[in-house]
């Protein structure tokens, strides 16, 4: 699978890395015994099924049946081919992979690595500029006034784009970069006479930044009354404003630590935040979260706090985050702030302790629902219907009960009354949110019992138990296993060597990764394994035998019917052979 990189090349990167530190970067994994587990990213859950192995470099999900390497979960994950994958492992473990130019360049990693390098590079430009050149003076006192310091302005590496229309054009042509790629990456603009110019211009710069601290885009204010006020980066390559949270590079180890995440409106409050010892916060580029905004936040949370300013605008994204973050299997509280503030202001006016209070004190989700739809006024009737929601998609027997006892509080209804009217909203399907977790546990048990189990059970011990292979070789020969993917998997066993899946997984297709994923990760029965392995391939060779005495009986027949005599004899005499042989087995068997 290496292609043009060296087996020996790919196998020190895959020593090199560690899959559970690389998956831990898109997916929220907690240690549950030898193994770590988390949400699957590859299929709608809400119970974890997703499974790393740090001992077998593996990773497996018992819901979707997906598994593979450390490469193999790169390339689902980012959609980048097989030598993608180990350049990218590569770089990040240091290892030179010697590749030929023509093979490298055009390739989406290829063209992913230039543009992060291109945008560092301009958001140095923009750095320096803030920090050192007086055109910035406006740019640094309104910093000032914001509060904000020199050392948090190095943190988010915040910058100015000079009001010139091409200062960053004469630089970006300098290092010989391309002007065509640098309108790709909506740094620059061409008018409609093929004029190039720089897209941002007398603007406050905010660096975006993907998960994994790699710049990805920009944002920027304006100082004076021009509009639009904020200006982002446009769609590109490597950056969609739907699928990044600003300061999340930041805040990942804090939103661990911390256990829940805050997610705010804009840079501003993100910023001011920090600088106040609130490191668990992101801002989610807009007023309208989306869902892949909840799937990249799930990765290190399930706990959310939603701060979003008490202005109209704030308060309904406010509602449409609840709603959606629920409905990917998130815990949300929200903030209320005093009317007319934000995050911001609230924190540069009463400090970082006052905020956590707030954040401490927030409001449920249902609570808040029921808040904020009393304040429009409606029936009883109409205020639980807009709630209903929100309780058929509570996880826990537990907390959906609690959560009827508090609206049948709230609405003076009797317990029995809301209990009631969830379980008619649960009964119609156009209404229930979906849950792809069953239909995915569904088509993995279809898949399970398409493989003979005597040999699938049987290989899964020869894994675990590698000592035993030769003699089943040795009963079974060449037969074992019928099912092509299990012999494929088999004949790595049989090479003598020791157990390394993740390196055997680069020379199995797809659908073998898959299965030895999960004959590695299943846990297998109790009992002597050696008793086992035993009783297995006595069963798996009277199968065996049956089917040969099947066959020969049919071909008996055959002959017979034509009146074939020297067919007949020939088949006679292999009947008889398979009965000798035959014997001894019965005879075990029924001791």
């Amino acid at each position: 699978m290496g292609g043009l990189i060296p087996d020996e090349v790919v196998e020190s990167v895959r020593q090199a890395t560690d899959i559970v530190q690389v998956i831990g970067e898109y997916v929220r994994l907690e240690k549950k015994g030898k193994n770590f587990v988390g949400i699957c990213p590859f299929h709608q859950e809400r119970d974890p099924s997703f499974t790393v192995s740090p001992e077998k470099q593996i990773f497996y999900c018992f819901g979707c049946g997906t598994g593979g390497n450390v490469f193999k979960f790169l390339m689902l994950q980012e959609n980048l081919t097989f030598p993608e994958a180990v350049y990218r492992l590569a770089r990040q473990a240091g290892i030179t992979v010697p590749r030929t130019e023509r093979h490298r360049e055009g390739t989406r990693a290829w063209l992913e690595e230039q543009a992060w390098e291109i945008n560092a590079m301009v958001r140095d430009f923009y750095h320096h500029f803030l920090i050192h050149r007086p055109e910035a003076e406006e740019a640094r006192s309104y910093l000032e006034r914001r509060g904000v310091s020199r050392h948090t302005r190095e943190i988010f590496q915040l910058g100015y784009a000079p009001p010139g229309w091409d200062t960053l054009l004469q630089f970006l042509a300098s290092r010989n970069c391309s002007l065509h790629r640098a309108v790709d990456l909506g740094l620059l603009t061409r008018g409609e006479r093929g004029k190039f110019y720089d897209r941002f211009r007398n603007r406050l710069i905010f660096p975006i930044y993907n998960a994994q601290g790699r710049v990805v885009g920009f944002g920027g204010r304006v100082l004076d009354d021009s509009q639009p006020k904020y200006l982002n980066s446009p769609e590109s390559p490597i950056f969609n404003k739907g699928k990044l949270l600003f300061g999340l590079h930041l805040a990942r180890a804090a939103i661990r630590e911390k256990g829940y995440a805050i997610i705010m409106e804009g840079y501003m409050d993100v910023i001011t935040a920090y600088q106040h010892g609130v490191r668990n916060v992101v801002a989610s580029l807009g007023t309208s979260l989306t869902a892949e905004q909840g799937h990249l936040l799930s990765r290190y949370t399930r706990d959310v706090v939603i701060a979003y300013d008490a202005d109209t605008a704030g308060v309904a994204a406010s509602i449409r985050g609840l709603d959606l973050l629920q409905q990917i299997g998130f815990r949300v509280r929200v903030v209320t702030l005093p009317e007319g503030k934000d995050p911001d202001e609230y924190i540069r006016q009463h400090g970082g302790e006052k905020w956590q209070q707030l954040v401490e004190t927030a409001t449920p989700l249902l609570d808040y629902k029921l808040n904020q739809a009393a304040k429009n006024g409606g029936s009883s009737a109409s205020l639980l219907a807009q709630v209903l929601p929100n309780l058929a998609a509570m996880p826990g027997e537990a907390e959906r009960e609690e959560g009827i006892r508090r609206v049948a509080a709230r609405l003076s209804l009797s317990w029995e009354a809301v209990r009631d009217a969830l379980r008619r909203f649960n009964k119609n399907p156009g209404r229930k949110w979906s849950n792809s977790d069953k239909i995915a546990k569904n088509k993995h048990n279809i898949l399970a019992n398409a493989y003979n189990k005597a040999e699938l059970f049987l290989l899964q011990l020869l894994l675990h138990y590698p000592a035993y292979v030769q003699e089943v070789r040795r009963r079974l020969g060449e037969s074992f296993p019928r099912e092509p993917g299990l012999r494929r998997i088999f004949t790595l066993v049989c090479r003598g060597e020791r157990v390394d899946p993740a390196a055997w997984m680069d020379e199995l297709n797809e659908e073998e990764q898959r299965l030895l994923s999960r004959l590695l990760m299943e846990k297998i029965p109790g009992g002597d394994p050696v008793k086992i392995i035993s009783d297995l391939t006595r069963a798996v060779e009277r199968s065996y035998l049956q089917e040969q005495r099947e066959r020969l009986v049919q071909e008996l027949a055959e002959a017979e019917r034509v009146g074939d005599q020297g067919r007949i004899v020939r088949v006679l005499g292999d009947l008889q052979k398979l009965l000798q042989k035959s014997k001894p087995l019965l005879e075990r068997g029924n001791e």
